[in-house]
């Protein structure tokens, strides 16, 4: 099996080899956007975010005042390195998905918003920018503008954190605009050949941790995960897997077994009770410590709260307070379940279903690995004493 299905790797440098590749952009020749639509029903592509959206269910409700359509190249950590292997590899499709897809909900403003050390994948999409307005003359329609996350507050007074991502309905994220912009190009009969089961088209995982190759990996969906393992290198044989992360954190760990018997499809993530989202899959051996492997999600739940709302901001910084406790063999059973009230205290209080996920993660993974953790509490020393 290729690593990759529908993406490439290197194969598009400017506008003609574009073209030759796949045509004319599509809002040059597609003009019937009822026919995209109802396609998009019968074949539904999802939103690789934490609500997982279709994205016929977001073109065909009622549409809102919100006057930009935002593609969100702003990613968590996790995901920085699939951002820039689209951004430096799909720039003509990123922009030409974005530009049909703004026309289709007769929106005039484009927002593609990118971290600030993306230096190298901005020059990319700016050069191909240039080259697009150069042959279509968009700029006269559309507005196009590249923000990172800076000049998108000086320009709207607006900060890019999780609320915000959360609150707009027109925001898509760099691998959903890009399946769109396949799924245009070469129509439903094609696209639905990518794929064996009710679902459609690739997903890119972004695979790591306790695994042989951990890289970024597209496969179609209804993949076997004994598949997608195998080609990802397998499992280390000095150990065994303790858990598994889905989702980017987003998700309650699941075992080895449980995701060996899955395929790479929405309903079999749904029957798990978890999701597919943004692909992140991170993998954790058995002599990793999960009371530290807990603490680096607290850390990373930290970097990303906006601090506005009182379960988080303050709450993240209790979690980390009883977790060194914990490790450094300073704790007693009163804070370990002091621990568990702080996460349900963020699960019912915070405003956003980002943070509402990573806590439920948090607490989902005490609850799996509770041996751990009380065997650290009595024992004053964790049972596995590292983690990469």
């Amino acid at each position: 099996m290729k690593k990759y299905v529908l993406h490439s790797e290197n194969i598009i440098n400017n506008i003609q080899t574009y073209r030759d590749y796949f045509g004319d952009y599509l809002h040059a020749k597609i003009s019937n956007y009822d026919s995209i639509i109802n396609d998009l029903k019968e074949c539904p592509i999802f939103t690789r975010d934490i609500y997982q959206k279709s994205i016929h269910d977001i073109i065909a409700s009622e549409k809102n005042n919100e006057s930009a359509l935002i593609i969100n190249g702003y990613s968590m950590d996790y995901l920085i390195f699939k951002d820039k292997f689209l951004l430096k590899n799909n720039p003509y499709l990123i922009l030409d998905a974005a530009i049909f897809l703004s026309k289709i909900l007769n929106i005039k403003n484009i927002d593609i918003i990118l971290r600030s050390y993306y230096l190298e994948e901005k020059n990319i999409l700016i050069k191909a920018l240039v080259e697009t307005e150069d042959i279509y003359y968009i700029d006269r329609e559309i507005s196009i503008n590249i923000f990172d996350e800076n000049s998108y507050y000086d320009n709207y007074k607006e900060k890019i954190t999780v609320p915000f991502l959360e609150n707009k309905k027109y925001i898509f994220d760099l691998e959903t605009i890009t399946q769109f912009g396949y799924f245009a190009h070469i129509g439903k009969n094609n696209f639905e050949k990518h794929g064996k089961g009710n679902f459609k088209g690739s997903i890119l995982l972004s695979i790591s941790g306790d695994i042989n190759i951990p890289n970024l990996y597209e496969f179609e969906l209804s993949t076997s995960f004994n598949d997608i393992i195998r080609i990802a290198g397998n499992i280390p044989k000095d150990y065994d897997i303790k858990c598994v992360f889905t989702n980017g954190f987003l998700n309650p760990p699941i075992d080895m077994e449980s995701l060996s018997n899955i395929y790479l499809d929405y309903n079999d993530f749904e029957n798990l009770n978890i999701k597919i989202g943004n692909g992140g899959i991170c993998f954790i051996g058995e002599n990793r410590c999960i009371i530290r492997t807990v603490l680096k999600i607290v850390f990373f739940a930290k970097s990303i709260a906006c601090g506005k709302c009182m379960p988080c901001g303050f709450g993240f910084n209790l979690c980390e307070y009883y977790l060194n406790k914990i490790i450094l063999g300073k704790s007693d059973n009163s804070d370990f379940n002091d621990l568990k009230n702080t996460l349900n205290m963020i699960i019912k209080g915070a405003s956003c279903l980002y943070i509402k996920n990573l806590a439920n993660c948090i607490l989902q993974t005490m609850e799996k690995f509770n041996y751990e953790f009380i065997y650290a509490v009595e024992k004053k020393i964790t049972l596995y004493s590292f983690i990469k």
